[in-house]
């Protein structure tokens, strides 16, 4: 069944009315008939069966037919703080860390990133939403519009939080070996960075705040491959893929 966000507002046992561009989507895209069912989530610990009554490009009608209690979220809050990387990889790391459940996204502008402003954030946002609806999450990932490093550093996300600065310089600093000792935590924040890393006093201001650095091997991956690494073994030592 098709899955989608709506406000818990627009949520009635009478009717559910759809439109705009999710309206535009599900019937001319994914071509949505009356009697289809589709299973629509609020933010709530819950999920909604609908079946379509009436179908235009413009406007959706629906009918609940069963409520039922869900989740889909991890016990662990994980926030990714990822340095822009040049190109369109951004949209990649969007979608596969909302797919592996972070929290919140906040891109970072560093002094190697390649891009110095952007206006992409409702994109990312888009992204987000639809990688949310696909793997049945019920919140969706949020998307920070985009911070200077120093920035970030000195208004974190959480008032408590343990945070893991990733550098291929510490490759004696097994990530593993770090969560063994982080097994109460609830708020994770990860600091990945472009092109290149961080540089070296990007890596000192971080562990002055508290940041712990951590290596992923002794391979060098990708700007767009390591934020997935971490937030995988993460998630299976922390999380709900164990």
């Amino acid at each position: 069944m098709t899955r989608l966000f709506l406000p818990a507002e627009m949520l009635s046992e009478e009717k559910i009315v759809i439109t705009g561009e999710q309206a535009r989507y599900l019937s001319l895209v994914l071509r949505i008939r009356p009697g289809n069912r589709l299973i629509i989530f609020d933010g709530s610990t819950y999920k909604y069966i609908c079946k379509v009554l009436h179908v235009h490009k413009k406007e959706i009608t629906a009918v609940m037919v069963n409520k039922e209690p869900y989740t889909a979220e991890s016990p662990l809050s994980i926030t990714l703080a990822q340095g822009l990387p040049k190109s369109d990889r951004m949209d990649l790391i969007i979608q596969k860390s909302t797919e592996l459940g972070v929290k919140k996204i906040v891109p970072l502008i560093t002094g190697r990133s390649q891009v110095r402003h952007t206006a992409k954030t409702d994109r990312w946002r888009k992204i987000a939403l639809a990688a949310s609806q696909q793997c049945g999450r019920e919140k969706i990932t949020g998307i920070d519009d985009p911070v200077e490093f120093e920035k970030f550093l000195y208004n974190p996300p959480f008032p408590l939080f343990s945070g893991i600065i990733f550098s291929e310089e510490q490759k004696e600093q097994n990530l593993k070996r770090i969560l063994a000792g982080l097994k109460d935590v609830e708020n994770i924040v990860l600091l990945i960075g472009p092109e290149g890393g961080f540089s070296e006093e990007e890596t000192e201001a971080a562990v002055g705040k508290g940041f712990i650095t951590a290596s992923l091997g002794p391979r060098i991956l990708r700007t767009e491959t390591a934020p997935l690494s971490a937030i995988s073994i993460i998630q299976y030592e922390l999380g709900d893929m164990g």
